[in-house]
């Protein structure tokens, strides 16, 4: 079920954000607000939606393909890199042994 509804938010936001920004434009057409601050909200509004974006995007892509989270991936990582050190430091310790002979 929130599968289905996982498309609603961002509409909802996208839907009231092309309103206003409609009405927005219609006032600076009458020539209500100062030209300043319609250039302002012109130049930050694509940064803004940009992190936006980037933003629902990283949240919704919290997990790898395999399922698991990027916390238990680095996890594991990290236990392998202990376990091939162990194993390197083992080899390192067997080739400074003297050779009986």
């Amino acid at each position: 079920m929130t599968k289905s509804r996982s498309w609603f938010l961002p509409v909802v936001v996208w839907i009231a954000l092309v309103g206003v920004l409609l009405g927005w434009f219609s006032l600076t057409a009458r020539g209500g607000a100062p030209y300043w601050l319609v250039s302002l909200v012109v130049s930050w509004l694509p940064f803004v939606a940009l992190v936006g974006a980037w933003l629902w995007f990283s949240r919704r892509n919290g997990r790898a393909a395999s399922g698991a989270s990027w916390v238990d991936l680095f996890e594991q990582q990290v236990v392998e890199v202990r376990r091939t050190n162990a194993l390197l430091e083992r080899i390192a310790a067997a080739l400074e042994k003297p050779s009986a002979g």
